[in-house]
């Protein structure tokens, strides 16, 4: 059971900080490069913080936390042949968590009468960018676990 527990924590790590990354990544060249927060803006729930780097990859840490914890509790239940498809699943839950994070926090500023998931589909999801982070986050995924999936 401790070798089962130990392979899940290892996969999950993995996955969760790739997930992590990339989402906190796309939110940096969503909200601080093109709309342009980096450049002196402030956070606008929170008016005396500026907009830095590290805020961004806090501010999508739930694409840490939620991929872990599922990757952890279901891969050391499951046989490993369906590790896989539960890792996939978990990086695009993951991804979707910390860019709603990411997006809340910065939608006041463009109105406040959004409607659900539309602040994240006009701020945060690009025709190219997004599509791209996302193949790139789910081979990566596969290719960074392989020697821990066997």
């Amino acid at each position: 059971m401790v070798l089962r527990l130990r392979h899940a924590a290892m996969l999950a790590l993995i996955t969760s900080v790739w997930c992590w990354l990339l989402t906190a990544l796309h939110g940096v060249w969503s909200f601080g490069i093109v709309l342009g927060y980096l450049d002196g803006g402030r956070v606008p729930l929170y008016p005396n913080w500026s907009v830095t780097y590290w805020g961004f990859f806090m501010d999508a840490i739930g694409a840490f936390a939620v991929p872990f914890l599922l990757i952890l509790t279901v891969c050391s239940v499951l046989p490993k042949y369906t590790h896989l498809p539960v890792l996939l699943t978990a990086w695009m839950l993951g991804a979707f968590i910390g860019a709603s994070n990411t997006v809340f926090i910065y939608q006041i500023d463009f109105g406040a009468t959004w409607a659900p998931l539309e602040a994240l589909r006009a701020l945060y999801v690009h025709p190219i960018v997004t599509p791209f982070c996302i193949l790139f986050g789910l081979a990566g995924t596969v290719s960074l676990t392989r020697p821990q999936r066997g």
